[in-house]
């Protein structure tokens, strides 16, 4: 498994560790943030698709897993990408149930927003607030960072994870 995070460190992720899904913290509260605290949620968008399942069963596919690698950039778009590098990786290695789960920031400007087709539907994962995923919380059990901005100049810390088995 320390494969993928010195693979994550050489895509120039700031931080990444393996750490157990007993590590993620989940509270239901992360999905009412992701329904009404985002602007693409009355859209078609496939992020935000649960696939019909509940937060316990999200919960528990989770929790199925025997490691998680966090990743951590200030990148949007450079840790979209990083998830999937690492998941197709961890697949071909043999890990079959390799999975992203971060929100798609792929495209500098999602064409979901202007009523166009995704370019890439088939690298959509599910973002972690709709697992219920606490990234906050998580990260900084971690002792990573991970704060409330407080105005648009300040820095983001942004979260992936790769589910691995």
């Amino acid at each position: 498994m320390e494969k993928y995070v010195t693979l994550a460190k050489e895509l120039n992720m700031l931080n990444a560790r393996l750490i157990s899904p007993k590590e993620i913290v989940f509270d239901l509260r992360a999905i009412l943030k992701c329904r009404w605290g985002c602007d693409n949620v009355f859209q078609q968008n496939m992020k935000c698709d649960t696939r019909n399942t509940t937060f316990q069963e999200r919960v528990q596919m989770i929790k199925s897993y025997r490691s998680i690698l966090l990743l951590h950039s200030h990148d949007p778009q450079e840790l979209s990408r990083v998830v999937l590098e690492v998941e197709r990786v961890a697949f071909l290695d043999g890990h079959y149930f390799a999975f992203a789960v971060r929100g798609c920031n792929l495209c500098k400007d999602c064409t979901l927003k202007i009523g166009e087709p995704c370019p890439t539907p088939n690298k959509i994962r599910p973002c972690d607030s709709s697992f219920g995923i606490d990234v906050y919380q998580t990260a900084r059990n971690l002792g990573l960072p991970c704060q409330v901005l407080q105005n648009k100049n300040e820095v983001q810390n942004r979260y992936g994870f790769v589910l691995l088995d």
